[in-house]
């Protein structure tokens, strides 16, 4: 019994030190997403995946333990596509992807500098659910193929087909929780009340895009750069 007294009077002081300061702030932040589809394309000539941009909208709601230490919730939809492009002979198509995620971010927040002005990292985890998503693009029409000899590119030989549907999830292949890991930097400015900032944020996902269906499956992995602006409304002044 006597071994968990002191761990027990530590947690108690911090605690009682903590909430003589605790602080519970709510806001609302938005950004300006890119993320880049993480695998290799090494077996498919003439074939790159490039990144795309999105949007983020988020709730953020902090915890502040003391004037430099916080905790955060940020309940949040982004998204993160991408796009697979042909080039060479098969230059021209290409295929649009537009992935929407809900996820939830908890992360350690932590600020440094004057009582106005100061710079903060953010570091932690966060799991998401792959929502929705739909393809755009161009393809071959191999139904209209011309019967000439020789061709500069295949969109010479058959007409381009646009196309623009939903995508259909296949509980077989594709795996829409995603587990990983952020990182962020930024400044902020607070007032009595609110406390506006600036943040660049970086997700890792440590979970592949697919399940393990098939043999000598090549992962895919989520890499996105988010630039974010918001404000959070403090609810209690300590």
């Amino acid at each position: 019994m006597k071994r968990y007294i002191l761990p027990l009077c530590f947690l108690l002081l911090f605690v009682f030190t903590s909430g003589a300061f605790a602080q519970l702030s709510v806001g609302v932040a938005g950004g300006w997403a890119k993320n880049y589809l993480y695998t290799n394309v090494g077996y498919r000539v003439f074939t790159h995946y490039a990144p795309a941009t999105g949007f983020s909208v988020s709730v953020p709601i902090r915890y502040s333990v003391n004037g430099w230490l916080a905790v955060q919730a940020e309940p949040q939809f982004i998204q993160k596509n991408y796009q697979l492009r042909r080039t060479g002979y098969y230059d021209g198509i290409y295929s649009a992807t537009t992935n929407q995620y809900l996820q939830l971010p908890l992360i350690g927040h932590v600020s440094f500098g004057g009582p106005r002005v100061k710079g903060f990292l953010n570091l932690g985890g966060y799991a998401g659910y792959w929502a929705a998503g739909a393809n755009e693009g161009v393809t071959p029409n191999i139904d209209h193929a011309s019967e000439a000899d020789t061709y500069a590119g295949v969109l010479e030989e058959m007409p381009a087909q646009h196309f623009n549907e939903p995508y259909a999830f296949d509980s077989r292949k594709d795996r829409r929780l995603e587990l990983g890991w952020l990182a962020g930097t930024g400044l902020s400015y607070q007032t009595v009340r609110c406390h506006f900032f600036v943040e660049g944020r970086y997700y890792q996902a440590s979970s592949d895009q697919q399940k393990n269906y098939m043999l000598n499956q090549i992962p895919r992995y989520n890499q996105t750069f988010l630039v974010q602006i918001g404000c959070l409304y403090r609810l209690n002044l300590n």
